[in-house]
């Protein structure tokens, strides 16, 4: 157990309590989307068999944005691709998308320990929002992100890991992000990106963004019952005494570019802004005496609400 044995037994019955209760209640594979991926490897394959770049992007435009899902429409908005930048995307890193396809395939297989962790999900907080799920293949733009209730994954991203070829790439953004994982395992992202549906507010402040990071994968954890292995998590726990007095000197400006989404430019580690939050969030767990209603702080938190993340902050007694 990861917790003390007091506070993991806790969660371990709590779950069991509920989860009979919950059996067609929580999330199902009605609400969870897989066809975009295999609409992106027809495109694949016929875009290898055209040689002109304009006969290319119509043919991913026609095979894979045409027959797309909501999730993917979405998805293309929010973070700025579409068929000519998937195409650029496929011509310029062959060896990678030659070693990530089966793992992307792999996601169908996935489901039943997706639904069940979601069902965990669900008993650790049954007040929470129902949403949909998508996973899409993107430009190699972004491993997820939500919408609202609709939460969107970067299947090429999400299930990359250690044996992915990353070869090609020019910085070190993916190599920190599959450096520790072994697998294709995209459970822990989707819990991850789930929470993300649950929260609110939005954040400008570098400690309100690293806690709704943060409490993301704490929850995950909580979740999962087992550390995640996150590069920036394991960097940080390792870290954690030197990072812990430059993160508060910080914390309250609105730069977040020394501590979030910057693992392209970083010269150590990027991302430690999450392991911040995590940290945090972990803290005002362990203070509380009600775990439950502990979880349920953690997520009806008001981002936007600098007040209500200062008495969390004071409440977690992190500093």
């Amino acid at each position: 157990m990861f917790f003390n044995q007091k506070k993991s037994v806790f969660v371990i019955a709590l779950i069991c309590s509920l989860t009979s209760a919950i059996t067609g209640r929580g999330q199902n594979s009605a609400n969870i989307f897989t066809s975009d991926i295999d609409h992106f490897w027809e495109a694949f394959d016929s875009v290898q068999t055209v040689k002109d770049s304009v006969q290319q992007v119509a043919v991913m435009q026609r095979l894979y944005i045409d027959k797309g899902t909501e999730g993917l429409k979405h998805f293309m908005v929010l973070r700025n691709f579409n068929a000519a930048r998937l195409v650029v995307a496929i011509n310029k890193y062959p060896k990678f998308w030659a070693s990530i396809r089966n793992s992307t395939l792999s996601i169908k297989g996935q489901l039943p320990a997706i639904e069940a962790n979601l069902q965990k999900f669900d008993a650790l907080y049954p007040e929470h929002r129902q949403g949909k799920i998508f996973f899409t293949i993107t430009a190699v733009r972004a491993a997820g992100t939500v919408k609202d209730s609709i939460m969107l994954i970067g299947s090429e991203i999400a299930t990359g890991n250690i044996h992915t070829d990353i070869s090609e790439f020019p910085d070190k953004r993916l190599a920190n992000f599959f450096k520790t994982k072994t697998s294709d395992n995209i459970v822990p992202v989707v819990i991850h990106e789930y929470v993300h549906t649950q929260q609110k507010g939005n954040a400008k402040k570098l400690l309100e963004q690293a806690i709704c990071e943060g409490a993301c994968d704490f929850i995950a954890e909580l979740v999962l019952d087992t550390p995640l292995t996150n590069s920036y998590l394991e960097y940080g726990r390792q870290h954690e005494a030197e990072l812990k007095p430059q993160f508060q000197k910080e914390m309250m400006g609105e730069d977040w570019s020394n501590w979030l989404y910057n693992g392209a430019v970083t010269k150590t580690m990027g991302d430690l802004g999450y392991f911040m939050g995590y940290s945090i969030c972990k803290s005002y767990y362990q203070e509380a005496e009600n775990k439950s209603q502990a979880i349920k702080d953690i997520l009806r938190l008001d981002y936007g609400d600098g007040a209500a993340v200062l008495k969390f902050l004071k409440d977690s007694r992190y500093y």
